[in-house]
């Protein structure tokens, strides 16, 4: 951890028992939500394990005491640990990079003295900030046969074979496998089968280097139901229910004999379609969920069964079989489809909310998983492996979601989330995991016990309690998610007597770079022995309170236990409010960087829009869009902000394309929504620009 040292001012009481309030900037707060809070109901212990990152960045895992560190991706699916190399599949060109390519531009030409450093290096970095390593296991049945030291590098799809592919990788004779946008057979085996055995062999190395407890977490395979797109080149067939089941309980099997305290993780799934249906049922992505589907071919020959309810029925047999559990974590990966607002974290818990992308359902995602967890397989945990709803834009707006979905997690009984492509030190959305994980600049944490938090409006603000084991601090988070300062009544039972303020920390989107300490808040006794205060909040900000009871006190709410988690009753909704819960991808690993010039380019480059190095005097911008990766380019959104958007697709892709309407002066942000083949997110590219005065 880094030493650091934040003095807080001296405390100041509020006689009205408020916040300091919003800098003197003549905007005048709303009437904010009614907030509740109860230290001593529906307490459940959070998993530290919810804050974790994948591929963290080492300044932001040190200064957060990361807990979780995940080594995931479609490359870990492809990974041979004696040769230390992976295959990158669809993500980059079919080619074998070995881990001597590594971030910081030093590559390798020759098979390195340590065949394994590339995982040891991970493991040392997890090692070194105290984070638990989640290690992905090779499941698709094909990994590198050939080490990628240097060029050429090893690939399915090379162009001496077949040279006129959709797309080459510009650094090496490697093709995208496609040609007229079909599928080719690959034109090189770069690979070796591969099966339970590697693993077994691999967990053996770990812990015969590092000791039994090196790695935690085993993540069976990585988006099954993709590999015959991701990882076509080795596994071209549509993954069905029985293969996933296969080979899940045979690699779990093996995990479980090579390091029986390991815990294990599946189906890791990447979204919506493939919770319910197999690739093999080949359904359009609208075509499959609880209500649809169940006729599909594969998905009917197996009782018409939701796939991950299936997938949990077949684990919870096996274990019994086995004598032993096979499945700790019943895990999925989740990316935000669409939407353009807060509100996209509804999806999570919300089962009135209808998602608005192309999914068009109500997902309630978490209680959904609960659900088919009681029902097929009791006891298994939840997890994330996997997620990012994040829109892709304003970074304000982008932090206030993590934060709500960190406290959703907690509220949830999550046991264990990855954010893929974390934010780094520098960046604003590292704010959200600073309230939790270090609010104060001197490792000052959320509870690990849930405590009862209701928001009138969770939508306008949203409300996140816990107490502390360390010192029984009741500590509470509110996000404002509104561009409007609120000012929020708040109420707070279960505190002990002789507790006369809370200690606060605050930061406000758009003018903070970190969390820092403000004025006290004054709690005010209330009747049936509660406490009250009126706190104020910035615009679009985050705040944590922390209320540390007298010495001689027990801690918030009495002892540990946790209670029997109870449904509290919301209140009445309001107008436009959010519903108040209740109390109880492809996604590409990160590649080294082939020879590398390219990766660092910008998005905003690698997608074709104009340069910002000058100011603009014309009064259009014209460009020609591109894929930024190897996938095909399907549609675009291409809009300025605030402004409207137009879609472009089909044979206007290749066109020109010219965006007028450009504002007469001042700066102004052009923003490209891109749909890429397989991939089920979307690719979002902003550049902001200058008009020539």
């Amino acid at each position: 951890m880094l030493a650091r040292h934040l003095a807080r001012p001296a405390a100041i009481l509020v006689a009205a028992a408020t916040l300091l309030l919003a800098p003197a900037a003549a905007v005048h707060a709303a009437s904010g939500p009614a907030l509740t809070v109860d230290a001593g109901a529906d307490r459940h212990p959070i998993a530290p394990e919810i804050y974790g990152m994948s591929f963290a960045d080492p300044a932001l895992a040190e200064e957060i005491d990361l807990p979780l560190s995940r080594w995931g991706g479609n490359t870990t699916d492809r990974y041979n640990w004696r040769i230390d190399t992976w295959n990158t599949g669809e993500d980059w060109f079919f080619e074998n990079i070995s881990g001597c390519w590594n971030d910081a531009g030093s590559w390798c030409s020759t098979p390195p003295a340590n065949p394994a450093q590339g995982y040891r290096r991970i493991i040392d970095g997890d090692r070194a900030v105290g984070a638990r390593t989640l290690l992905t296991l090779p499941m698709v049945g094909n990994v590198a046969g050939r080490p990628g030291t240097g060029q050429p590098l090893p690939c399915s799809f090379p162009t001496s074979v077949t040279p006129a592919q959709d797309e080459v990788d510009r650094y090496a004779p490697c093709g995208n496998g496609l040609v007229g946008g079909r599928a080719i057979a690959p034109g090189a085996d770069v690979g070796t089968p591969s099966g339970p055995q590697l693993s077994v062999d691999w967990i053996g190395d770990i812990r015969s280097r590092y000791g039994a407890d090196a790695v935690s977490f085993y993540g069976l395979g990585n988006e099954p139901m993709l590999w015959p797109e991701t990882h076509r080149d080795v596994h071209p067939a549509p993954t069905s229910y029985d293969e996933l089941r296969d080979k899940s309980v045979a690699l779990a099997t093996a995990a479980k004999q090579a390091d029986p305290a390991g815990a294990t993780l599946g189906p890791s799934e990447w979204g919506w379609p493939n919770y319910f249906c197999s690739a093999l049922d080949g359904a359009p992505e609208q075509a499959c969920d609880e209500t649809t589907g169940a006729t599909l071919p594969d998905r009917a020959a197996h009782g018409g069964e939701p796939l991950a309810a299936w997938y949990l029925d077949r684990m919870r047999a096996a274990s019994e079989s086995a004598g032993k559990r096979l499945l700790d974590y019943f895990d999925l990966h989740y990316y935000a489809q669409g939407g353009g607002s807060t509100d996209v974290t509804r999806s999570l818990w919300d089962p009135s909310y209808t998602d608005p992308s192309w999914i068009g359902r109500q997902i309630a995602l978490l209680p959904r998983m609960r659900a088919w967890v009681g029902d097929h397989y009791p006891g298994t945990k939840l997890a994330l492996s996997e997620y990012d709803l994040s829109l892709g834009g304003d970074a304000v707006t982008d932090t206030l979601i993590q934060a709500d979905v960190l406290g959703i997690f907690a509220r949830e009984q999550v046991g264990l989330a990855a954010r893929w492509d974390p934010p780094t030190a520098d960046e604003t959305q590292a704010n959200a995991f600073r309230l939790y994980r270090d609010y104060d600049g001197a490792g000052g944490r959320f509870g690990d016990l849930w405590a009862r938090s209701l928001s009138g409006d969770q939508g306008r603000v949203a409300v996140y309690a816990a107490t502390r084991a360390a010192d029984g601090a009741l500590t509470i988070a509110l996000v404002n998610k509104s561009a409007q300062p609120q000012d929020s009544p708040l109420t707070i039972a279960g505190l002990p007597a002789g507790v006369g303020s809370a200690a606060a920390w605050q930061w406000s989107g758009g003018v903070d770079a970190r969390p820092h300490a403000i004025a006290d808040v004054a709690l005010q006794a209330a009747g049936n022995g509660s406490h009250g205060a009126t706190v104020a909040l910035p615009a679009r900000s985050l705040t944590m309170l922390v209320v540390t009871p007298p010495r001689s006190d027990p801690p918030p709410g009495g002892d540990d236990t946790p209670d029997t988690p109870t449904t509290p009753v919301p209140p009445p909704p309001s107008g436009g409010s959010t519903p108040t819960p209740p109390g109880d991808a492809i996604t590409p690993a990160p590649l080294p960087r082939p020879p590398v010039r390219r990766a660092t380019l910008p998005l905003a480059d690698r997608v074709g829009l104009p340069s910002a190095a000058r100011c603009v005097r014309a009064t259009k911008l014209s460009f020609r869009l591109r894929s930024p990766t190897t996938r095909r380019l399907q549609s675009a959104v291409v809009g300025l902000r605030g402004g409207r958007a137009r879609v472009v697709g089909g044979p206007a892709l290749k066109r020109t394309i010219v965006v007028g309407g450009l504002p007469r002066r001042g700066r102004f942000t052009l923003t490209v929504r891109l749909r890429l083949s397989g991939d089920r997110r979307q690719t979002v590219a902003q550049r902001r620009y200058l008009r020539c005065r």
